[in-house]
């Protein structure tokens, strides 16, 4: 889109292909294919479809006509399609057989964020309700949620009122808008009974990466049966769930972009890096990003790329699924190590002082950790992480040779070796609260322990094999609280864990084990853009990592006024 005063027409598409062509227009491998394939079509005659530049140009006239940006710097000012935008518009509504049936039933949009993607949606909803002459035509905008489905429909609902001409053919309602020939638009959403007994000439999906399944765009393709000219359009950015929908379509139009697999009903353009570019270069960014030095700041970028640079991890993932529009499952960047060595230091808790901890379990044969967190007086944390391992587990990695530090694990006073081939979790109670079981069953109490040296608020822990030393801790005295390791429990203390280390406000000393846990880190999203720590390989550890971000997790949602969380139904309190 553009509003700036170059010479404009409702063919800059011929242009735009033809520079695409000659190699004069920077582009990637599949909107290069894209346009060869559309060169490759018009000579075509061993088939039904023909292309019409005046019926392109018709429906490209419209939006710029009819249809007004309403928001920002631009509001008011005539919506004139970018080329590439034209492009896009130009097949989707140009190609057609003698009965004036159009080619293309389905169509896929990828490009980065803040390419006017809502705008060109809602634009051609517009002039599909007015365009087509379909009567009682349905046209809706439909994601998972209500509110998402609403944000193409109230931009349809802007565009309307910016025009009075637009605003004598349509009326606004509450809930929908109804359109010429008895037609309606509405939003619709999955968590609503609104997707029951459509008949929908338009379906617009805007960011398909947000969704776990397909399940919408099939309700949409198969309420399409009776229309003459129906779509399904989705308009969408990378994101970070490789088994969803998004990604999946990603990869078929790629295949169909190649020829290797064979689909002339649907459209696809895909703007984004090439696998072998760098994605902190910025003469690749047009690429992902056709609007550059339009709807988007090169300024801007850069920007963006330095912060990604300089933060790593989540700002990277986010640089290169926003703004690259790359699919990225988890980072193996998270923490710069410069900016974790930085919060070394010999700073101490005073005695007495309040903690919240953190206790991962491992497996009843593998390394456990517990972190302590203490609120530093100046606004940071001073981490203390403790781990317990049994001697036969060290000994199993040094005959696999997973890693050489567990052979050094005797070296340092916060690893706790425990005889035998499991956990010992009586060694963790005596350690925390001083209880311990002697060998006549009596609960004895060793005044050495975390409980009497500080002030433990509460302890956060997973469920997962916890059932019998949560028990025996709330016994003790300690406030337990269950913290789950999914995405949404993990995610706020994730990111708020990365902004206190960049913040230079997690206070910890030198931690061979620490710092070898924070390198086996990669950060995992979810489709909401929810995200946790994994493990890069399968013999990593991260536990002690995990456990902080619990403590940290405790300590954001722990309320001085709130008495003892209830524990689960299933853990039930041995009185001693």
């Amino acid at each position: 889109m553009t509003t700036s005063t170059r010479s404009w027409t409702n063919e800059d598409w011929a242009t735009y292909a033809a520079d695409v062509m000659e190699g004069r227009q920077t582009v990637g491998h599949y909107v290069r294919r894209a346009v060869e394939c559309f060169v490759d079509d018009l000579t075509r005659t061993d088939w039904e479809w023909r292309f019409d530049s005046k019926e392109a140009g018709r429906w490209i006239e419209f939006i710029a006509r009819f249809c007004k940006h309403t928001r920002g710097e631009w509001a008011g000012k005539p919506f004139l399609l970018s080329p590439w935008q034209q492009f896009f518009i130009a097949q989707l509504f140009g190609w057609r057989n003698a009965d004036g049936v159009r080619r293309y039933r389905t169509a896929f949009l990828y490009v980065a964020r803040k390419s006017g993607k809502t705008q060109l949606a809602a634009a051609v909803a517009i002039a599909q309700m007015v365009l087509d002459d379909d009567a009682a035509g349905e046209y809706a905008f439909a994601a998972t949620k209500r509110d998402q489905a609403r944000i193409g429909f109230d931009e349809v609902r802007r565009m309307i009122e910016a025009n009075p001409a637009l605003r004598r053919r349509f009326r606004v309602r509450r809930h929908d808008i109804a359109a010429p020939r008895d037609g309606v638009c509405k939003p619709l959403s999955s968590d609503s009974n609104t997707m029951d007994g459509l008949s929908l000439n338009l379906g617009i999906v805007d960011e398909l990466h947000g969704m776990r399944d397909g399940g919408i765009l099939r309700v949409i393709k198969s309420s399409q049966g009776s229309r003459k000219n129906p779509l399904t359009l989705a308009i969408t950015t990378a994101g970070f769930n490789l088994d969803g929908p998004a990604h999946t379509i990603a990869k078929t139009s790629k295949a169909i972009l190649d020829g290797d697999k064979s689909d002339d009903r649907t459209l696809a353009l895909i703007f984004e890096l090439d696998p072998d570019d760098d994605w902190k270069n910025p003469d690749v960014w047009v690429k992902a990003n056709p609007g550059l030095g339009e709807s988007i700041s090169e300024q801007f970028l850069f920007s963006q790329c330095r912060q990604a640079q300089n933060h790593g991890g989540r700002a990277v993932v986010e640089f290169q699924t926003k703004h690259c529009n790359m699919f990225v499952s988890s980072s193996s960047q998270w923490i710069d190590r410069d900016a974790w060595r930085a919060n070394q230091s010999d700073l101490e808790p005073e005695p007495g002082a309040v903690c919240f901890a953190g206790l991962d379990l491992a497996s009843v044969s593998d390394m456990s950790a517990l972190a302590l967190l203490f609120p530093d007086p100046s606004g940071g944390f001073i981490l203390r992480v403790h781990y317990f391992v049994p001697e036969r587990a060290i000994e199993r990695k040094l005959e696999t040779d997973e890693s050489d530090l567990y052979g050094r694990l005797n070296e340092f006073d916060n690893v706790h070796i425990t005889p035998g081939n499991v956990t010992d979790y009586d060694f963790i109670r005596r350690f925390l609260t001083g209880h311990h079981v002697d060998e006549d069953g009596r609960v004895m109490i060793d005044r050495d322990c975390i409980a009497t040296k500080y002030t433990v608020r509460s302890l956060a822990f997973d469920r997962y094999n916890s059932s019998q030393l949560v028990t025996d801790l709330v016994n003790d005295g300690i406030v337990c609280a269950p913290f789950g390791q999914g995405f949404v429990s993990m995610s706020a203390p994730t990111k708020q864990f990365e902004r206190v280390v960049l913040d230079g406000a997690l206070f910890h000393k030198p931690d061979p084990v620490l710092d070898w846990m924070l390198h086996n880190v990669a950060l995992a999203f979810d489709p909401a853009g929810n995200m946790k720590v994994t493990k890069q390989k399968s013999g990593g550890k991260v536990d002690g990592i995990v456990a902080a971000i619990m403590a940290l997790g405790e300590f954001m949602t722990f309320d001085d006024d709130d008495t003892a969380p209830p524990l689960p139904d299933d853990i039930q309190i041995r009185v001693l």
